[in-house]
């Protein structure tokens, strides 16, 4: 059975540029067991203990038998102590070697699901900023966390009894030829009707199922952005809205769910019905021996226990067939997940990025997003050791883009970015970035102590060093106003703290690095002034000596600039000191007169002379 990605693609998350995959059952099922192969010395002695004690579950039933024949019917009570002691020993045996087996399973289901979890999350740390800004964190969140745990549900509790059932079935049928072969086709008769129904309903029940699972990332996504923009929702008195807007999206989860259910609720009876005929038309066939002389009652009672050994496990296969057709949904869910390749990559043999002076060359650089959309045209800047460029330009015009190729997140579709002479694809992206520090717009911290967030830039640090950062980021003076100090949880996203706080700790974070190469995206547009002064003072001492690089709005800060970098859809078209480029009549001049005169209605930009401005 062929299970496209064309249909996974309407489950949420899968960008409509991906071109389609074609995941099938057999490659699903081969991943799955490459991923267990490691531990096949373990699996080797789950299946002994289980053959073990399905051996001994399946020669119980001869004991009675035996019992039956020459101590109930003969009245004959000397063999029965010792036919007693022969049934306890096989039935203690078949409960040991079954907890064995078991445990073994278990054990190895938990590890297998460990090891699917780790490679999602280290495939997930491969991939590119892309990938990211492309798919729905909530959606991916679903895969590592539901759909693996679904896989859980299959391996952990479904392999262990698919594969004791298998065996049961087997063993009985054969038990059962031997014993009377016109019985055992008679038992074998519904198997058929059977085996076609469940190929059947698995061909209905498929879509049913990946419809629950996008149903659920739909929830996730959902849940995830609506928790982390409550004070919007609130700020704006949309809980009622919000609540309805979320009943939306779980209704519909409950009725893919309730959708399955019926499903099974009806089908599955009707399959149950043809099986217990076929039981109805053994049990009279055996009886009807018994009843002829032709069976005794010892060997009546050991062919009903084979029989229900045969249809218990035929039962049982159907709900293990119902969990078996869950697990593929999210496998495949998980497969289009690895099936993503990182856009950026380290060539085979990457070298080493050492003894970094800090020169940034960036050659003729064209770029373009997967949306197909080119952002930047043929763009070329440079900077020397400890030189400081600003980039400016209008909103969207590319200037983020240009400074994420310099640490690599992206790569240009022509041209290079050269660092100290070398082509920023010839090294590892680690060393690279190691010798890059940036503090962004939007400061990112994690949940947890101040001490922790800083220390995750260099998780060998020493204290001392740490406050040497925070000191040094004008941050120290308010740690330690803090009742734990460096200890402090700050919350998600560092919520305690202020807007000037946070970006304070981005920047001991980046002090903590001490890179050669600093990267300033609009570090300060989000807090106010006081914060500003105290902020702009923490990142002119982390400039010194450092090559940085300066994304403003604020045209205030990057004045002082060795070089003044204008971007204008996705073109550089003046480039000099602040000066030099205010006695010219671009858009530099027309940018910084209308932001220091908004008031004023400004016809042509020679209206404002440099000195005006400097």
């Amino acid at each position: 059975m062929n299970m496209g990605v064309r249909g996974l693609r309407r489950m949420g998350g899968m960008d409509s540029e991906t071109p389609p995959l074609k995941i099938t059952d057999r490659r699903m099922l081969a991943w799955f067991y490459r991923l267990l192969s490691p531990h096949w010395y373990k699996i080797a002695l789950a299946f002994l203990a289980m053959l073990l004690s399905t051996g001994a579950g399946l020669y119980s039933p001869l004991i009675i038998k035996e019992i039956i024949d020459k101590v109930a019917v003969p009245r004959n009570l000397e063999p029965l102590l010792g036919l007693i002691a022969v049934y306890l020993g096989v039935t203690l045996a078949a409960r040991v070697f079954s907890a064995c087996r078991s445990v073994m399973m278990s054990l190895l289901g938990q590890r297998f699901v460990y090891t699917v979890r780790m490679r999602c999350y280290q495939h997930l740390m491969k991939l590119g900023l892309d990938f990211f800004h492309r798919q729905r964190s909530g959606d991916v969140m679903s895969r590592v966390s539901n759909d693996v745990g679904a896989i859980e549900t299959m391996v952990v509790h479904g392999t262990d009894d698919i594969i004791s059932n298998v065996f049961h079935i087997i063993a009985a049928i054969t038990i059962l030829f031997v014993i009377d072969w016109r019985a055992a086709l008679i038992a074998l008769a519904p198997v058929p009707v059977f085996v076609t129904g469940l190929w059947l309903f698995a061909n209905y029940i498929r879509p049913v199922f990946r419809r629950i699972r996008k149903e659920l990332g739909e929830i996730n996504v959902k849940l995830q952005e609506r928790i982390g923009g409550i004070q919007i929702i609130k700020a704006f008195a949309r809980e009622k809205p919000e609540v309805a807007f979320f009943e939306k999206s779980s209704r519909a989860y409950w009725q893919a769910n309730a959708k399955s259910i019926w499903m099974w609720g009806t089908f599955f009876p009707g399959l149950h019905l043809i099986t217990a005929l076929g039981l109805v038309v053994l049990i009279w066939y055996v009886a009807r021996q018994a009843a002829l002389g032709m069976m005794t009652a010892g060997m009546l009672f050991v062919y009903i226990r084979y029989m229900q050994s045969f249809y218990r496990p035929i039962g049982q296969m159907a709900r293990l067939h119902n969990m078996l057709n869950q697990a593929l949904v999210s496998i495949a869910r998980l497969f289009e997940l690895f099936e993503e390749k990182p856009s950026v990559k380290d060539k085979e043999g990457a070298l080493e990025l050492k003894k970094v002076k800090g020169g940034v060359d960036i050659k003729e650089v064209s770029f373009k997003y997967d949306t197909g959309d080119t952002v930047l045209r043929h763009v070329s800047v440079s900077a020397a050791p400890g030189e400081t460029v600003a980039i400016i330009g209008r909103s969207g015009a590319g200037k983020t883009s240009l400074v994420n190729l310099i640490p690599r997140f992206y790569d240009p579709a022509k041209g290079c970015v050269l660092v100290d002479g070398v082509d920023v694809r010839e090294v590892t992206q680690e060393s690279l970035r190691r010798n890059i520090g940036m503090v962004l717009q939007e400061t990112f911290l994690f949940n947890d102590t101040i001490k922790g967030n800083i220390r995750y830039a260099r998780p060998g640090a020493s204290d001392k060093e740490i406050i040497r950062a925070a000191r040094a980021a004008h941050a120290h003076g308010f740690v330690k106003k803090l009742k734990d100090g460096y200890d402090t949880l700050i919350g998600e996203r560092g919520v305690r703290l202020s807007g000037g706080e946070r970006q304070r700790i981005a920047i001991a974070r980046a002090f903590l690095v001490d890179p050669r190469i600093l990267i300033l995206d609009e570090a300060t547009s989000m807090v106010d002034t006081e914060a500003e002064q105290v902020i702009q003072k923490a990142l002119a001492r982390l400039m010194k000596g450092r090559t940085v690089f300066i994304i403003a709005h604020r045209l205030s800060t990057v004045r002082n600039a060795d070089k003044i970098v204008v971007i204008d859809d996705g073109r550089v078209i003046e480039q000099d000191r602040h000066q030099k480029l205010m006695a010219k009549n671009g858009l530099y001049k027309e940018m910084v007169t209308r932001q220091f005169y908004p008031e004023k209605e400004w016809g042509r930009s020679e209206d404002v002379s440099p000195e005006m401005l400097r």
